[in-house]
């Protein structure tokens, strides 16, 4: 399974932070786009084994830097 993210902050450095550890952890990231007032990156990975452990992990990292607006899509 498939997952890609989209994270959004007004604050372009935890999107950073955040983006960097997740790639060390094997997700691929693009770069990070504003748009109206909002910083957005999207973060993907592959051969995802759960989606109620992938929710979780995420969750966590977004509740740690106060990303302000998550979505996770599964394929």
């Amino acid at each position: 399974m498939r997952v890609s993210h989209t994270l959004k902050s007004a604050e372009r450095e935890k999107l950073e932070i955040v983006a960097g550890l997740l790639q060390q952890a094997g997700y691929r990231s693009g770069k990070i786009d504003w748009q109206t007032g909002i910083n957005i990156v999207r973060i993907s990975r592959e051969e995802v084994s759960s989606e109620s452990d992938e929710r979780a992990r995420i969750q966590g990292i977004v509740d740690h830097f106060g990303i302000e607006d998550w979505t996770a899509t599964f394929s």
